[in-house]
Protein backbone atom coordinates (compact mmCIF):
# COMPACT_ATOMS: atom_id res chain seq x y z
CA UNK A 1 0.00 0.00 0.00
CA UNK A 2 1.57 3.34 -0.97
CA UNK A 3 1.55 6.31 1.42
CA UNK A 4 -0.06 9.52 1.26
CA UNK A 5 1.78 12.13 0.31
CA UNK A 6 2.48 14.47 2.93
CA UNK A 7 1.56 18.05 2.22
CA UNK A 8 4.50 20.93 2.98
CA UNK A 9 3.70 24.08 4.98
CA UNK A 10 6.35 26.48 4.42
CA UNK A 11 6.62 29.19 7.57
CA UNK A 12 8.28 32.57 8.41
CA UNK A 13 7.69 34.36 11.60
CA UNK A 14 10.09 36.42 13.37
CA UNK A 15 12.02 35.11 16.85
CA UNK A 16 10.05 37.55 19.00
CA UNK A 17 6.86 35.96 17.30
CA UNK A 18 8.40 32.38 18.19
CA UNK A 19 8.11 33.19 21.57
CA UNK A 20 4.47 32.94 21.33
CA UNK A 21 3.56 30.95 18.97
CA UNK A 22 6.48 27.90 18.56
CA UNK A 23 5.60 26.08 15.31
CA UNK A 24 8.73 24.23 15.99
CA UNK A 25 7.48 22.62 18.89
CA UNK A 26 4.42 21.63 17.21
CA UNK A 27 6.24 19.38 14.39
CA UNK A 28 5.10 16.03 15.59
CA UNK A 29 1.06 17.26 15.53
CA UNK A 30 1.56 18.76 11.83
CA UNK A 31 3.27 15.62 10.71
CA UNK A 32 0.32 13.83 12.28
CA UNK A 33 -2.25 15.65 10.78
CA UNK A 34 -0.30 15.10 7.16
CA UNK A 35 1.89 17.99 6.85
CA UNK A 36 5.73 18.59 6.75
CA UNK A 37 6.60 21.77 8.55
CA UNK A 38 9.51 23.94 6.53
CA UNK A 39 11.09 26.82 8.20
CA UNK A 40 11.72 29.30 5.75
CA UNK A 41 14.84 31.08 5.27
CA UNK A 42 14.70 34.43 3.55
CA UNK A 43 17.86 35.23 2.82
CA UNK A 44 17.95 31.95 0.45
CA UNK A 45 15.83 31.71 -2.74
CA UNK A 46 12.66 29.56 -1.82
CA UNK A 47 12.61 27.67 -4.81
CA UNK A 48 15.88 25.46 -3.52
CA UNK A 49 13.66 25.01 -0.33
CA UNK A 50 10.30 24.31 -1.87
CA UNK A 51 7.75 23.09 -3.31
CA UNK A 52 5.63 24.48 -0.64
CA UNK A 53 1.02 23.62 -0.33
CA UNK A 54 0.88 26.67 1.72
CA UNK A 55 2.54 29.50 3.04
CA UNK A 56 2.07 30.77 6.70
CA UNK A 57 3.71 33.91 7.44
CA UNK A 58 3.93 37.09 9.35
CA UNK A 59 6.00 39.52 6.85
CA UNK A 60 4.60 43.10 8.08
CA UNK A 61 7.71 44.50 9.54
CA UNK A 62 9.92 43.11 6.67
CA UNK A 63 6.97 44.54 4.31
CA UNK A 64 7.13 48.02 6.19
CA UNK A 65 10.68 48.06 6.07
CA UNK A 66 10.72 47.40 2.26
CA UNK A 67 8.62 50.18 1.80
CA UNK A 68 10.61 52.63 3.84
CA UNK A 69 13.48 51.40 1.42
CA UNK A 70 15.30 49.03 3.14
CA UNK A 71 16.74 46.63 0.85
CA UNK A 72 17.08 43.10 2.83
CA UNK A 73 13.80 43.10 3.36
CA UNK A 74 12.70 44.17 -0.13
CA UNK A 75 14.98 40.83 -1.24
CA UNK A 76 12.94 38.95 1.19
CA UNK A 77 9.55 40.37 0.11
CA UNK A 78 10.52 40.06 -3.27
CA UNK A 79 11.27 36.12 -2.89
CA UNK A 80 8.21 35.51 -1.17
CA UNK A 81 6.33 37.27 -4.47
CA UNK A 82 8.21 35.72 -6.68
CA UNK A 83 7.59 32.24 -5.68
CA UNK A 84 3.49 32.42 -4.68
CA UNK A 85 3.59 33.74 -8.41
CA UNK A 86 5.78 31.24 -10.35
CA UNK A 87 3.28 28.65 -8.04
CA UNK A 88 -0.16 29.71 -8.32
CA UNK A 89 -1.12 26.32 -6.56
CA UNK A 90 0.47 27.65 -3.55
CA UNK A 91 -1.73 28.96 -1.30
CA UNK A 92 -0.28 31.81 0.34
CA UNK A 93 -2.07 33.16 3.66
CA UNK A 94 -2.62 36.90 3.60
CA UNK A 95 -1.24 37.56 0.55
CA UNK A 96 1.26 40.48 0.51
CA UNK A 97 -1.52 43.00 -1.31
CA UNK A 98 -3.84 42.14 1.41
CA UNK A 99 -1.11 43.22 4.31
CA UNK A 100 -0.65 46.30 2.52
CA UNK A 101 -3.64 47.89 3.67
CA UNK A 102 -2.93 47.17 7.06
CA UNK A 103 0.68 49.13 7.42
CA UNK A 104 -1.08 52.33 7.19
CA UNK A 105 -3.64 53.07 9.91
CA UNK A 106 -5.43 55.84 7.78
CA UNK A 107 -5.72 53.38 5.21
CA UNK A 108 -6.67 50.56 7.12
CA UNK A 109 -9.41 52.33 8.29
CA UNK A 110 -10.35 53.80 5.11
CA UNK A 111 -10.78 49.96 4.21
CA UNK A 112 -12.89 49.18 7.00
CA UNK A 113 -15.07 51.66 5.84
CA UNK A 114 -15.71 50.21 3.04
CA UNK A 115 -16.80 46.74 4.46
CA UNK A 116 -20.38 45.36 4.11
CA UNK A 117 -21.25 45.68 7.40
CA UNK A 118 -20.71 49.25 8.12
CA UNK A 119 -22.52 49.85 4.22
CA UNK A 120 -25.60 48.26 6.03
CA UNK A 121 -27.75 49.85 8.74
CA UNK A 122 -25.94 48.61 11.45
CA UNK A 123 -24.65 49.31 15.07
CA UNK A 124 -20.84 48.58 13.78
CA UNK A 125 -18.91 51.77 12.87
CA UNK A 126 -15.25 53.19 13.19
CA UNK A 127 -14.64 56.30 14.64
CA UNK A 128 -13.84 59.44 12.93
CA UNK A 129 -10.35 59.93 12.29
CA UNK A 130 -8.12 62.15 9.95
CA UNK A 131 -4.12 61.84 8.90
CA UNK A 132 -1.88 64.69 10.66
CA UNK A 133 0.96 65.36 8.57
CA UNK A 134 2.55 68.41 10.21
CA UNK A 135 2.79 70.12 13.61
CA UNK A 136 0.59 73.26 12.48
CA UNK A 137 -1.98 74.02 14.87
CA UNK A 138 -4.16 75.57 12.81
CA UNK A 139 -3.75 73.11 9.86
CA UNK A 140 -4.75 70.49 11.96
CA UNK A 141 -7.32 72.26 13.82
CA UNK A 142 -8.99 72.60 10.26
CA UNK A 143 -8.65 69.26 9.47
CA UNK A 144 -10.07 67.71 12.99
CA UNK A 145 -13.21 70.07 12.28
CA UNK A 146 -13.67 68.91 8.92
CA UNK A 147 -13.19 65.10 9.34
CA UNK A 148 -15.47 65.60 13.06
CA UNK A 149 -13.06 64.38 15.40
CA UNK A 150 -13.97 64.63 18.80
CA UNK A 151 -12.47 65.59 21.61
CA UNK A 152 -10.46 63.90 23.53
CA UNK A 153 -9.29 62.04 20.57
CA UNK A 154 -6.16 59.63 19.86
CA UNK A 155 -3.39 59.80 18.22
CA UNK A 156 -2.18 56.90 16.80
CA UNK A 157 1.19 56.25 14.49
CA UNK A 158 0.59 56.22 10.88
CA UNK A 159 2.78 53.24 10.91
CA UNK A 160 1.07 50.11 12.38
CA UNK A 161 3.90 48.07 12.07
CA UNK A 162 7.82 47.97 11.78
CA UNK A 163 8.62 49.34 15.14
CA UNK A 164 7.74 49.04 19.04
CA UNK A 165 6.74 53.41 17.97
CA UNK A 166 3.70 51.73 16.13
CA UNK A 167 2.15 50.85 19.33
CA UNK A 168 2.90 54.70 21.29
CA UNK A 169 -0.22 56.76 21.59
CA UNK A 170 -1.57 59.88 22.84
CA UNK A 171 -4.78 61.20 23.72
CA UNK A 172 -5.13 64.68 23.41
CA UNK A 173 -8.21 66.40 25.19
CA UNK A 174 -8.12 70.08 24.38
CA UNK A 175 -6.66 72.38 21.80
CA UNK A 176 -3.86 72.98 23.88
CA UNK A 177 -2.85 69.39 23.42
CA UNK A 178 -2.58 69.73 19.64
CA UNK A 179 1.25 71.49 20.34
CA UNK A 180 1.24 67.23 21.05
CA UNK A 181 1.14 66.10 18.13
CA UNK A 182 3.70 63.47 16.10
CA UNK A 183 3.39 63.57 12.69
CA UNK A 184 2.59 61.40 10.70
CA UNK A 185 -0.21 60.56 12.86
CA UNK A 186 -4.05 59.11 12.54
CA UNK A 187 -6.21 61.24 15.09
CA UNK A 188 -9.49 59.34 16.15
CA UNK A 189 -12.39 60.28 18.21
CA UNK A 190 -11.97 58.19 21.58
CA UNK A 191 -15.26 56.19 22.24
CA UNK A 192 -15.99 55.33 25.81
CA UNK A 193 -16.58 52.15 26.85
CA UNK A 194 -16.34 51.11 30.29
CA UNK A 195 -12.23 50.30 29.98
CA UNK A 196 -13.04 47.16 28.09
CA UNK A 197 -12.09 46.11 24.80
CA UNK A 198 -12.69 42.98 22.92
CA UNK A 199 -9.96 40.95 20.53
CA UNK A 200 -11.50 39.23 17.79
CA UNK A 201 -9.10 36.40 16.67
CA UNK A 202 -9.80 34.87 13.25
CA UNK A 203 -8.51 31.67 12.04
CA UNK A 204 -9.84 31.19 8.71
CA UNK A 205 -13.50 30.86 9.36
CA UNK A 206 -13.00 30.50 12.69
CA UNK A 207 -14.14 33.39 14.72
CA UNK A 208 -12.79 34.04 19.14
CA UNK A 209 -13.15 36.72 20.85
CA UNK A 210 -11.06 37.28 24.37
CA UNK A 211 -12.29 40.01 26.44
CA UNK A 212 -9.30 42.64 27.92
CA UNK A 213 -8.84 45.71 30.04
CA UNK A 214 -8.75 48.65 27.65
CA UNK A 215 -9.00 52.65 28.34
CA UNK A 216 -10.81 54.18 30.87
CA UNK A 217 -13.81 56.81 30.00
CA UNK A 218 -12.37 60.30 29.00
CA UNK A 219 -13.76 63.70 28.58
CA UNK A 220 -12.64 66.65 26.97
CA UNK A 221 -11.02 68.82 29.54
CA UNK A 222 -8.11 70.77 30.50
CA UNK A 223 -5.98 67.71 31.64
CA UNK A 224 -2.35 67.54 29.88
CA UNK A 225 -1.94 64.88 27.16
CA UNK A 226 -1.52 61.35 28.04
CA UNK A 227 0.37 59.42 26.47
CA UNK A 228 0.85 55.73 26.74
CA UNK A 229 1.87 52.35 25.34
CA UNK A 230 -1.45 49.69 24.06
CA UNK A 231 0.72 46.97 24.25
CA UNK A 232 0.65 47.77 28.42
CA UNK A 233 -2.44 48.95 28.23
CA UNK A 234 -4.50 46.04 26.66
CA UNK A 235 -2.35 43.10 28.33
CA UNK A 236 -4.23 40.28 29.77
CA UNK A 237 -3.55 41.22 33.19
CA UNK A 238 -2.97 44.65 33.07
CA UNK A 239 -3.41 47.36 36.35
CA UNK A 240 -2.27 50.29 33.89
CA UNK A 241 -3.97 53.31 35.97
CA UNK A 242 -5.83 54.06 32.21
CA UNK A 243 -7.56 50.45 32.87
CA UNK A 244 -9.08 52.02 36.53
CA UNK A 245 -12.61 53.75 35.76
CA UNK A 246 -13.42 56.59 37.95
CA UNK A 247 -15.79 56.55 40.64
CA UNK A 248 -18.61 58.61 38.63
CA UNK A 249 -18.32 55.98 36.09
CA UNK A 250 -18.24 52.90 38.40
CA UNK A 251 -22.49 52.14 37.90
CA UNK A 252 -22.27 52.02 34.50
CA UNK A 253 -23.76 49.19 33.53
CA UNK A 254 -21.14 46.43 31.64
CA UNK A 255 -22.41 45.84 28.42
CA UNK A 256 -22.71 41.96 26.95
CA UNK A 257 -21.57 41.64 23.69
CA UNK A 258 -23.80 40.54 20.97
CA UNK A 259 -21.66 37.59 19.50
CA UNK A 260 -23.32 37.14 16.41
CA UNK A 261 -22.05 40.95 15.62
CA UNK A 262 -18.50 40.06 16.83
CA UNK A 263 -18.57 37.04 15.36
CA UNK A 264 -20.10 38.92 11.87
CA UNK A 265 -17.06 42.01 12.04
CA UNK A 266 -14.48 39.65 12.20
CA UNK A 267 -15.86 37.99 8.74
CA UNK A 268 -16.89 41.22 6.98
CA UNK A 269 -13.42 42.25 7.21
CA UNK A 270 -11.63 39.18 6.22
CA UNK A 271 -14.19 38.82 3.21
CA UNK A 272 -13.12 42.88 2.38
CA UNK A 273 -9.43 42.52 2.98
CA UNK A 274 -9.24 38.66 2.13
CA UNK A 275 -7.08 37.98 5.08
CA UNK A 276 -6.77 34.06 6.79
CA UNK A 277 -4.75 35.20 10.00
CA UNK A 278 -5.53 38.49 12.09
CA UNK A 279 -7.35 39.96 14.88
CA UNK A 280 -9.92 42.72 15.23
CA UNK A 281 -9.80 45.36 18.56
CA UNK A 282 -13.46 46.27 18.79
CA UNK A 283 -15.25 48.13 21.59
CA UNK A 284 -18.63 48.74 22.78
CA UNK A 285 -19.97 53.00 23.04
CA UNK A 286 -21.11 52.86 26.56
CA UNK A 287 -23.77 54.93 25.66
CA UNK A 288 -25.44 54.19 22.17
CA UNK A 289 -24.15 50.23 22.57
CA UNK A 290 -22.99 50.25 19.38
CA UNK A 291 -19.69 48.66 18.10
CA UNK A 292 -16.23 50.61 17.39
CA UNK A 293 -13.62 48.98 15.16
CA UNK A 294 -10.67 50.32 16.21
CA UNK A 295 -7.81 48.08 14.90
CA UNK A 296 -6.90 45.47 12.53
CA UNK A 297 -3.63 43.64 12.77
CA UNK A 298 -1.93 40.60 10.99
CA UNK A 299 -1.26 37.60 12.82
CA UNK A 300 -1.89 38.52 16.17
CA UNK A 301 -0.16 36.16 19.47
CA UNK A 302 -3.36 34.41 19.59
CA UNK A 303 -3.13 34.37 23.57
CA UNK A 304 -5.94 33.03 25.32
CA UNK A 305 -6.63 30.69 22.49
CA UNK A 306 -4.90 27.44 23.65
CA UNK A 307 -5.99 24.90 21.08
CA UNK A 308 -4.43 27.83 18.40
CA UNK A 309 -2.28 25.26 16.36
CA UNK A 310 -5.01 22.47 16.25
CA UNK A 311 -7.23 25.21 14.66
CA UNK A 312 -4.81 26.27 11.73
CA UNK A 313 -4.21 22.45 11.31
CA UNK A 314 -8.03 21.99 10.84
CA UNK A 315 -8.04 25.06 8.33
CA UNK A 316 -5.02 24.30 6.42
CA UNK A 317 -6.46 20.46 5.68
CA UNK A 318 -9.96 22.35 4.44
CA UNK A 319 -7.76 25.08 1.83
CA UNK A 320 -5.08 21.58 1.18
CA UNK A 321 -8.51 19.74 0.07
CA UNK A 322 -8.18 17.06 2.50
CA UNK A 323 -11.61 14.89 1.77
CA UNK A 324 -11.38 13.88 5.75
CA UNK A 325 -11.55 16.69 6.91
CA UNK A 326 -14.69 18.50 4.67
CA UNK A 327 -16.40 20.73 7.31
CA UNK A 328 -18.40 23.41 6.38
CA UNK A 329 -15.90 25.48 5.46
CA UNK A 330 -15.66 24.55 1.77
CA UNK A 331 -19.14 25.77 1.59
CA UNK A 332 -18.78 28.70 3.94
CA UNK A 333 -18.82 32.03 1.48
CA UNK A 334 -15.99 33.29 3.84
CA UNK A 335 -14.07 30.60 1.90
CA UNK A 336 -11.90 32.80 0.14
CA UNK A 337 -8.60 30.66 0.08
CA UNK A 338 -10.62 27.36 -0.83
CA UNK A 339 -11.95 28.77 -3.77
CA UNK A 340 -8.43 29.03 -5.05
CA UNK A 341 -8.13 25.50 -4.80
CA UNK A 342 -11.41 24.03 -5.72
CA UNK A 343 -13.80 24.22 -9.06
CA UNK A 344 -15.97 26.63 -9.27
CA UNK A 345 -18.83 23.85 -9.74
CA UNK A 346 -17.61 22.36 -6.34
CA UNK A 347 -18.00 25.41 -4.13
CA UNK A 348 -21.75 26.10 -2.25
CA UNK A 349 -22.73 29.23 -0.59
CA UNK A 350 -25.03 27.50 2.15
CA UNK A 351 -24.70 29.75 5.55
CA UNK A 352 -23.24 28.35 8.69
CA UNK A 353 -24.64 28.56 11.77
CA UNK A 354 -22.31 29.41 14.59
CA UNK A 355 -22.68 28.53 18.53
CA UNK A 356 -21.02 31.06 21.25
CA UNK A 357 -20.24 30.66 24.42
CA UNK A 358 -18.89 33.52 26.49
CA UNK A 359 -17.15 32.87 30.28
CA UNK A 360 -17.18 36.29 31.63
CA UNK A 361 -14.99 35.03 35.03
CA UNK A 362 -12.59 33.21 32.32
CA UNK A 363 -12.27 36.55 29.93
CA UNK A 364 -12.39 34.06 27.08
CA UNK A 365 -15.09 33.92 24.43
CA UNK A 366 -15.24 30.98 21.74
CA UNK A 367 -17.25 31.41 18.64
CA UNK A 368 -17.16 28.02 16.79
CA UNK A 369 -18.49 27.12 13.76
CA UNK A 370 -20.83 24.34 13.81
CA UNK A 371 -22.09 21.67 11.16
CA UNK A 372 -24.71 23.17 9.03
CA UNK A 373 -28.44 21.97 10.47
CA UNK A 374 -28.21 24.08 13.45
CA UNK A 375 -31.32 26.23 13.46
CA UNK A 376 -31.33 27.80 16.50
CA UNK A 377 -28.07 29.91 17.28
CA UNK A 378 -28.24 30.24 21.52
CA UNK A 379 -25.89 31.86 23.44
CA UNK A 380 -25.25 31.31 27.03
CA UNK A 381 -23.92 34.02 29.17
CA UNK A 382 -22.21 32.71 32.42
CA UNK A 383 -19.98 34.33 35.22
CA UNK A 384 -19.16 33.39 38.59
CA UNK A 385 -21.90 34.70 40.32
CA UNK A 386 -24.52 32.69 38.87
CA UNK A 387 -25.32 29.76 36.59
CA UNK A 388 -26.89 31.48 33.93
CA UNK A 389 -27.30 35.21 33.44
CA UNK A 390 -29.43 34.84 30.31
CA UNK A 391 -29.81 33.04 27.15
CA UNK A 392 -30.48 35.30 23.72
CA UNK A 393 -30.91 34.66 20.03
CA UNK A 394 -29.69 37.69 17.76
CA UNK A 395 -30.64 38.55 13.96
CA UNK A 396 -26.75 39.85 13.40
CA UNK A 397 -25.64 42.43 11.15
Amino acid sequence: MSSVKMKRVGYWISEKKSKKLNFEDHRELFRNAGFELVKIDLTAPLEQQGPFDVIIHKLTDYLAKANEGYQPAQDYIQRMQMYVQDHPECIMMDPIDSLQKLLNRNKQYKSVLKCDLLSQDSSVFTPTFVQLTTKDMEINRKKLTEAKVTYPFVCKPTASHGSRMAHMMAIIFNEEGLKDINPPCVAQSFINHNAVLFKIFVIGSKVFVVERPSLKNLYPSDQATICFDTQEVSKRDSTHFLNQLDASDLDSSPVVPDMERLTEVGRSIRRAMRLDLFGVDVIIDSEIKSYAVIDINSFPGYDGIDNFFDILIDYLKDVTGDPKNKIEESNNEDSLQVRKRLKPETEKTDEISSESYLNIEAKNILVQDVPNGLVNNQYSFVNKHSNTIGNSATNGL
